[in-house]
């Protein structure tokens, strides 16, 4: 998802934050002409302390007053963005990828087509669920989002073994998925595991999530170039082009990247998986088959070469996913009693012997 709107473009707020550093710089070097040498350097110290203290203080407020639980798992989470920001930001990522398509000729497939009724059924299957799931775990998805989502689904006739559910419930997924996975019985069920992990990021509002820790992110990016470029000496600064400037904020945001975002991503991953496990479950599907997808995503990383550390990933390792979901799979099961899957299993095998033997 976009995380940033046209309005708050990243590139030019840690472009402001750059320029902020060099005129606060000069501003402090005019206020200090006449100080001794050591004086100055006490003060730019104290100076620096004082912003950092300050920033750090009423960043701190703030990232304590927005943080909330995450339903089901409970995880304490950093959510600064509204309901309402989230539904809009997925407006904008819903026509941005509507251009998008029609840009490069990709299409959906029609609303009669067989795949697009067999993946409409799993995802129908799955919604209708999600009070049976809110049942069983005895705890809301969350407040009111049930109410928001205005669910649809589209397949999108590309190869790619991908789905995505935007925030207000519009259910993308690609044939190349539906490839994967195989059109018997097993393949309904590793379908089901990953369009359920899909909705699970929008449920447990995953998408917002992100949006807030962009901007704690850009906060922080933008709080360290003032301080560093403020602070570099002017024949240093001068010596240096827009490139190695760039470069130099782009290697920060990386590391930043990598020890603040990426850790908080894996989780909602694992979060997703847990969840979509267990909707699919109550849904009456097969959770046994999505540790089995996650073989098939594994091999097929490694026959395509795809071995990115898991440290500079967004996602967990495929073989780590698969041993977490053959561990869920008692609750999986329970799930399934609950919802009495086994007996509504039971009525489709007699139905079929009683149709079989009355022809």
């Amino acid at each position: 998802l976009r995380t940033t709107g046209p309005k708050h473009n990243p590139i030019f707020i840690r472009i402001g934050a750059v320029i902020a550093g060099r005129i606060a710089r000069s501003w402090v070097k005019e206020q200090l002409k006449g100080v001794p040498r050591q004086r100055r350097r006490l003060y730019v110290i104290g100076l620096v302390a004082v912003f950092t203290g300050a920033s750090g203080l009423v960043g701190g407020i703030y990232y304590w007053v927005n943080l909330v639980p995450c339903p089901i798992t409970g995880r304490l989470r950093f959510l600064s963005t509204s309901r309402s920001a989230e539904l809009e930001m997925a407006k904008e990522v819903s026509e941005q990828q509507a251009k998008t398509f029609a840009t490069k000729g990709i299409k959906a497939l029609p609303s009669d087509d067989p795949k697009a009724r067999r993946v409409r059924r799993i995802c129908a299957k799955l919604i209708k669920a999600l009070p049976s799931l809110e049942a069983a775990l005895e705890e809301q998805l969350g407040d009111g989002i049930l109410e928001t989502m205005q669910w649809s689904v589209t397949v999108v006739d590309v190869g790619v073994a991908n789905a995505h559910v935007l925030p207000n419930g519009e259910i993308y997924v690609f044939t190349g998925l539906l490839d994967l996975c195989g059109s018997d019985e097993d393949g309904e069920s590793q379908l089901a595991c990953v369009i359920g992990h899909e909705i699970s990021h929008a449920l447990l509002r995953h998408g917002g999530e992100r949006l807030s820790k962009s901007q704690v992110l850009l906060a922080t990016q933008s709080a360290l170039s003032f301080v560093i470029w403020g602070l570099m000496p002017d024949g240093f600064f001068d010596f240096l082009n827009f490139r190695a400037i760039f470069g130099f904020e782009a290697v920060q945001q990386t590391m930043l990247n990598v020890i603040l975002s990426l850790p908080n991503t894996r989780e909602q991953e694992s979060e997703a998986d847990y969840l979509g496990l267990l909707l699919a479950s109550a849904a009456c599907f097969d959770p046994k088959q999505a540790p089995v997808l996650w073989q098939k995503m594994a091999d097929k990383s490694k026959a395509a070469g795809q071995t990115t550390p898991e440290f500079l990933s967004t996602h967990p390792d495929s073989l780590k996913r698969k041993d977490n979901l053959l561990e869920w799979q008692h609750e999986a099961n329970k799930m399934r009693k609950f919802c009495n899957c086994e007996e509504h299993s039971h009525s489709k095998q007699q139905a079929f012997w009683e149709g079989l033997f009355s022809k």
